[in-house]
């Protein structure tokens, strides 16, 4: 039988939430490289068309349009300042589709296998926290009534509604919030009394709804998926890899930076190696990532601005540390010698490294000869010393405190090409930083792109972001050491770090097509500045 499937984002996240990822609906919040609707959409299985409930005047980009279309997923936009009731009633009665079973999931909610099947049933599951829920009582195998325990009360032990509904009646649904003026546990209330509903239990819901349980719940997320290299317990962070060698070069640039850096860094634990496997252990930070609000937050300039000056200061912080070595040694072997091994790493795969291309039809070198030409606009005979560099300065491995005002740097690369080191050269961190501004890498990990490729010929089109052109033009107001954060000199250094990237994505070939078509791109804006 054909199910009403509605997934409630018909409002914007409370303010908590909004200082952190900007005003967006719930199912918008960003879970990692992906919106949150991504998730739901992989648990409901594709059952049919899903509803996303969405307020009229909250602005889909055509990425997302395409991107919910893909999923299965048509939007019901409503007016503002609903109660979550009436939105029911009013997406309801404008599908028009008679008295049909209606599926309803909270829009800031992800459940485990839900029940898509089943009709007059409610999903329920234990407490998240000190906030408001409505509790489930149940009498002789049935539910009596759902029962609201105001915030901070304890209330009574019993299982919450966990934000997934199926009730058999779409016309008894609307009658019974309709009567409720919109309260929607009074209407599911009202509901209960005149059809026998049952409860399922699970231990595999996620809320987002709120600012200490949307960071739980992402690290639920981020556990379950991923790899054996890092392990999370909501305490700390645990990685570890077969480079023995990588891992304790990284472990000791944290526990070494200078005394005025570890405020910004990730806080040490414990290093070693078991089992052949090297691994260092470090608090864990309940902080949004950098690429997380660049690529699917919402938050403002005056926000992203203090996040640039935090930036800035860390990496002024860094280049005031000045070692005993050429930082022109390090760059050679980071960015000519990298990009040079990358590159016929690629042509061994079966790339024609030599062959001319073009960026939207205009004439481009080939990836060799951009190399080339890259490397030649970086100056290596500038006498600079080496500084502490972080290495890997990218969107990525940036988390930021809207509290405190400040970044904590993860993942640094520990080393250049021999023993760790926390020395370096401050250009490399500038490139790194600006291929998450400028190269805008991380929407290419997300994948919010469109590539085309035609013979020799390569197009690129990006989502459109709001902060990113005036991020970029502030990027490019910023100095450190003397070095313009999109002078020439790094966006070279930059350009080189898409040239290097192909290789790296074997398995999406195409990631590659776009880290090809976005070198061309950089080279070519950088070729006409």
């Amino acid at each position: 039988m054909e199910t009403i499937r509605l997934i409630m984002s018909g409002a914007i996240v409370g303010q908590e939430l909004a200082i952190e990822f900007g005003p967006l609906p719930p199912a918008f919040l960003p879970v990692g490289p992906h919106r949150l609707y991504d998730l739901q959409m992989a648990e409901l299985k594709g059952r049919g068309v899903v509803h996303l409930v969405l307020p009229e005047t909250f602005a889909v980009s055509a990425f997302d349009t395409d991107r919910l279309t893909q999923l299965g997923v048509e939007i019901v936009t409503i007016p503002e300042g609903l109660r979550l009731g009436e939105a029911v009633v009013y997406a309801v009665n404008s599908l028009g589709k008679g008295d049909l079973p209606v599926h309803i999931l909270h829009g800031d909610t992800l459940i485990t296998d839900p029940p898509v099947d089943a009709v007059d049933l409610i999903v329920g599951g234990a407490s998240g926290g000190d906030y408001s829920w409505a509790e489930v009582e149940v009498r002789d195998g049935r539910i009596a009534a759902l029962d609201v325990v105001p915030a901070g009360e304890e209330g009574r032990g019993r299982p919450v509604a966990a934000g997934y509904f199926a009730f058999s009646s779409s016309l008894d649904l609307v009658r019974a919030l309709t009567r409720a003026r919109g309260d929607f546990v009074a209407g599911v209330n009202l509901y209960l009394a005149g059809h026998p509903v049952a409860l399922r239990l699970t231990d595999d819901w996620l809320d987002f709804g709120h600012l200490q349980t949307f960071f739980r719940s992402r690290l639920a997320v981020s556990t379950a998926r991923a790899f054996n290299t890092l392990k999370m317990d909501g305490l700390t962070a645990r990685k570890s890899s077969a480079d023995e060698a990588k891992m304790l070069a990284e472990a000791r640039w944290l526990r070494n930076a200078p005394s005025d850096l570890q405020i910004w860094c990730a806080r040490m634990i414990e290093t070693g190696v078991v089992d052949g496997r090297g691994f260092y252990l470090t608090e864990y930070e309940y902080l949004p990532v950098l690429s997380e609000l660049f690529v699917h937050g919402a938050i403002g300039r005056k926000a992203w601005l203090r996040i640039l000056a935090s930036c800035e200061a860390f990496l002024g912080l860094c280049a005031g540390h000045r070692g005993e070595g050429s930082g022109d040694a390090a760059l050679a072997a980071l960015v000519v010698n990298k990009t040079h091994d990358r590159l016929e790493s690629f042509a061994r795969a079966g790339f024609d490294i030599d062959r001319e291309l073009s960026f939207d039809g205009r004439p481009c070198p080939s990836l060799r000869r951009i190399a080339e030409l890259l490397g030649g606009a970086i100056d290596l005979d500038s006498g600079r010393p080496e500084t502490v560099m972080h290495g890997d300065f990218c969107f990525s491995n940036i988390l930021y405190s809207g509290r405190l005002r400040r970044i904590k740097v993860i993942d640094p690369r520990g080393s250049v090409s021999g023993p760790p080191s926390l020395w370096g050269d401050t250009r490399y961190d500038l490139a790194k930083f600006a291929h998450s501004i400028i190269g805008r890498y991380d929407q290419i990990i997300a994948g919010r792109y469109r590539v085309r490729q035609t013979d020799r010929d390569y197009g690129l089109e990006f989502e459109p972001l709001p902060a990113q052109a005036w991020l970029e033009d502030a990027w490019a107001d910023v100095a450190i050491d003397g070095l313009g954060g999109a002078s020439p000199e790094i966006r070279a250094i930059m350009t080189g770090l898409f040239l290097s990237a192909p290789p790296l994505h074997a398995d999406r070939p195409d990631r590659q097509q776009a880290f090809i078509a976005n070198a061309l791109r950089l080279y070519l804006d950088l070729d006409r500045s």
